[in-house]
């Protein structure tokens, strides 16, 4: 269904956005019937759980041995779910998998994606620095692209020009992530700031987890901002070809992410005292134009 033509009064998609907008998560809800919210909100458990299984282990050997074994129980679950239903011999063990089987039926979600996400999360397991661009970008695809394919399929369009789209986006949301967040993750010991982006400027990762805020780190995370700011004017440059209406709950949080990175920029990437975020009326503000956008896509 059409959802921009099935909401034709724009107030009123206004006032549900003003009693709704507690969070991005739910602004993507918005604008998908029951059966898509089914579907994306069993990606985001899919995540959520194999995500946990890491973050949340014991420390030390026994723990990340126990990490993997349920990495592994994943995997398998994910095959079960890919199983042909007519010759089905090991059905889904999982009430979660046996949801995707039945979402899987309507959307098609592409396999190597959920197995990507896995081994992203497993990555967390092998390393707590990256040397290079390059390495972090493999593990952004896999944490945040690949649930960026989930959720296309999910949104209606798996076209070469929406993957394309949904890879540069995620990348581009995650790198956010990554600098809005170096204080909780130096906390815990990790730092996703490549080594050698520090490197150029005379930082280490030492540095870091020590919260050493200087002009050494505004000029590593301005470049590293840039970074992200390539990948979110990759994935906009793509959107003229696309069913600019149906990737609408991807722009909601493309944008509103966007925006968190000019806050972290305007706050000169001070990350260390407060952790960036939006006000309410600054997400209202976002998801209107992200409307309005999609609205002019159509005429």
């Amino acid at each position: 269904m059409d959802l921009l033509r099935a909401l034709p009064n724009p107030s009123a998609l206004w006032h549900r956005l003003r009693q709704r907008s507690s969070s991005n998560f739910k602004f993507a809800f918005l604008f998908l019937g029951p059966e898509q919210r089914d579907g994306l909100q069993q990606v985001y458990e899919f995540c959520r759980v194999v995500d946990d299984i890491v973050d949340e282990r014991t420390p030390g050997p026994e723990g990340d041995a126990a990490a993997r074994k349920g990495l592994t129980e994943w995997s398998a679950e994910v095959a079960r779910v890919y199983e042909d239903p007519y010759l089905v011999e090991d059905p889904p063990r999982t009430e979660l998998g046996r949801g995707l089987v039945r979402t899987h039926a309507v959307f098609h979600y592409p396999r190597e994606a959920f197995d990507e996400i896995i081994a992203g999360v497993a990555m967390d397991l092998e390393q707590s620095v990256y040397p290079d661009m390059e390495s972090l970008r493999l593990y952004c695809y896999r944490v945040a692209s690949c649930v960026g394919f989930l959720c296309i399929a999910i949104f209606g369009d798996q076209s070469p020009s929406a993957r394309r789209y949904a890879e540069h986006l995620g990348l581009a949301l995650q790198y956010t992530n990554i600098l809005r967040d170096v204080a909780e993750d130096a906390a815990r010991g990790r730092c996703y700031l490549p080594q050698d982006l520090l490197a150029r400027h005379n930082l280490t990762i030492a540095d870091v987890l020590e919260y050493r805020y200087d002009g050494r780190f505004v000029a590593a995370a301005a470049d590293f901002a840039d970074a992200a700011e390539r990948e979110y004017q990759l994935a906009w440059q793509i959107l003229p070809e696309l069913k600019h209406r149906r990737l609408l709950p991807a722009e909601i949080m493309g944008r509103t992410y966007y925006e968190i990175l000019l806050e972290i920029r305007a706050r000169n990437y001070n990350v260390f005292t407060r952790r960036a975020s939006l006000r309410r009326r600054d997400k209202l503000r976002v998801a209107a134009l992200a409307i309005a956008r999609a609205s002019l896509s159509v005429l």
